[in-house]
């Protein structure tokens, strides 16, 4: 594998920022069709088809979050964005524990990341919040450019990164999973990193043994988790995850995922921009930070267990044998993202109900500013899909008793004819 050289310019004494312990995991709507295209030819369409395993794996980016500065007041730019094909959504309930409030961006439709603003504690200036990328976006071919309109539509500045996942797909990862099982259970396998833990998370009981595990402490800078990617597509429903594999040629039935997390402490040393985001499209620039990462970092050993028994550690790891857990040389060096085709969700019933949820709680918070445009998609949504019954639920939920909108006396009649309806059955 060609090497490349990546910056590792020092900025001297700056003080670590992690943008929170705690996560939530990708909320919205990952239902979207997607069309299948290269990154290494961009008018070549690629049809799918069963894979030859001509690749061995598969690598991308899984998590993308960042910190950016504003001039003037985010919560200002939201109320005065005049771009209609831009709309954000005020999310009342998150987990990180470093900001107030979080708005998920919308553009054309497409869920494009979350802005978490007003930070609450030390650990981020007063103008700065944190932009965490969709994870179908990540996926795409030209989620630069649309990250990069999105900041320039509210006045945002990149400052640094904060958090970077980098995902190694393929059967192959299995192997890992296996290996992990071993070492915990033999003294022939050792690590020659012993601070860092290795902890079973998800055990199979059909099959008797763990399939999920977590390697270091997130708070360190650098950690990775190893599991059945195939198994969790299947509970999730990232389907995009799938197409996604076929476009890279790889097996989609038995796929494991190496996944590799990194924060600000880790990040700060390659000088990563927002002009890397194009770099972060590159197979072979993603694969040199993940081998530059990981391969000093955790290294397994076959030992033999007298030498266990009769030396220290280190010198039955000296007298051992390296297991090759990943195949560096066998890392991808180009890739295949997806193309946006069709942005209508699979599931039209949760992707109609989450566009009356909206559109009610925008009604409710700007009654000066709402239109009849929104009681017409309301209407049109719930009389497409027959919900005009949980249209009557959402609005006794969001208003109560006191209705004062006219708005929502113009949904009057269709709630009622929904219940009637309702009756009748």
């Amino acid at each position: 594998m060609k090497h490349l050289k990546i910056n590792t310019k020092n900025f001297g004494k700056i003080s670590t920022n992690n943008n929170g312990i705690l996560f939530p995991a990708f909320s919205g709507s990952s239902d979207f069709q997607f069309h299948s295209t290269s990154t290494i030819s961009n008018d070549q369409s690629i049809k799918f088809r069963q894979p030859k395993n001509t690749h061995f794996y598969a690598i991308c980016v899984d998590w993308l979050e960042f910190i950016c500065a504003w001039n003037k007041s985010i919560e200002l730019a939201f109320l005065n964005n005049t771009n209609s094909n831009v709309i954000t959504e005020r999310i009342s309930v998150h987990r990180n524990p470093n900001f107030r409030n979080l708005h998920r961006v919308y553009s054309n439709g497409i869920e494009v990341c979350e802005i978490f603003s007003n930070p609450n504690n030390s650990t981020h200036a007063y103008n700065e919040v944190s932009v965490k990328v969709s994870n179908p976006l990540l996926y795409t071919d030209n989620y630069p450019q649309t990250i990069t309109h999105i900041l320039e539509s509210f006045g945002l500045t990149f400052s640094r990164m904060s958090r970077l996942d980098i995902a190694l797909d393929g059967s192959d990862i299995m192997k890992v999973i296996d290996l992990l099982n071993k070492y915990v259970k033999s003294h022939t396998i050792q690590s020659s990193n012993g601070k860092v833990e290795v902890l079973p998370t998800k055990f199979n009981k059909n099959e008797l043994r763990w399939i999920s595990w977590s390697i270091g402490k997130r708070q360190s800078g650098i950690s990775a988790t190893v599991y059945d990617k195939s198994d969790e597509i299947i509970k999730s429903g990232k389907d995009y995850i799938a197409d996604y594999w076929r476009t890279n040629e790889i097996d989609t039935d038995n796929v494991g995922r190496f996944e590799v997390h990194l924060n600000y402490s880790r990040l700060k040393k390659y000088g990563l921009d927002l002009s890397s985001l194009e770099q972060l499209k590159d197979a072979e620039f993603i694969g040199a930070l993940f081998t530059k990462e990981i391969r000093p970092w955790q290294r397994f050993f076959r030992v033999r267990r007298k030498d266990m028994l009769n030396h220290k550690k280190e010198v039955a790891i000296r007298k051992g044998r390296e297991i090759r857990f990943i195949k560096w040389n066998r890392l991808p060096m180009r890739t295949g993202l997806l193309l946006i085709n069709n942005h209508t969700a699979k599931r039209f019933d949760i992707c109609a109900r989450s566009t009356i949820s909206f559109n009610l709680r925008e009604i409710l918070l700007h009654p000066n500013t709402s239109t009849t445009a929104q009681v017409d998609i309301i209407e049109k949504y719930a009389t497409d899909y027959h919900l005009q019954d949980y249209v009557s639920h959402k609005i006794q939920d969001l208003f109560g008793n006191d209705i004062k909108s006219p708005y929502i006396e113009i949904l009057k009649p269709l709630v009622s004819n929904g219940v009637n309806n309702e009756k009748r059955k």
